[in-house]
């Protein structure tokens, strides 16, 4: 009985600290949806894009990393292991506005946000 009640209070804190670390992705993502935006609107060149993209949203790159480190760390990952693999996660997300940009440019398009 007792190893059930663990599972399932783990099982909670886990979706507890899932639904943060999506939370936060979303919030990211969305906040590159506006900056994609007006950097289409304002016609940047791509090259000027992809250099400039990186420092953009940094209260909600960061807070995407820390809670996914959370998670991690939650999970069992090393320090290391935890912040590299948050990094990759929101390097990911912005890979996927950098690497549009020319597409979202060339057909006159713009990214859309989530919910």
């Amino acid at each position: 009985m007792i190893a059930f009640l663990s599972i399932a209070l783990f099982s909670t804190v886990s979706a507890a600290t899932i639904a943060d670390a999506e939370t936060a992705r979303v919030a990211y993502s969305n906040c590159l949806v506006d900056y994609t935006s007006t950097q289409l609107d304002e016609k940047t060149g791509t090259s000027a894009f992809k250099r400039a993209a990186p420092t953009a949203c940094p209260d909600e790159r960061t807070a995407m990393i820390a809670a996914i480190k959370k998670d991690e760390l939650d999970f069992g990952s090393s320090e290391s292991e935890a912040t590299g693999f948050a990094t990759e996660e929101a390097d990911g997300v912005l890979f996927a506005f950098t690497d549009g940009y020319a597409g979202f440019a060339s057909s006159n398009t713009r990214p859309v946000k989530e919910e």
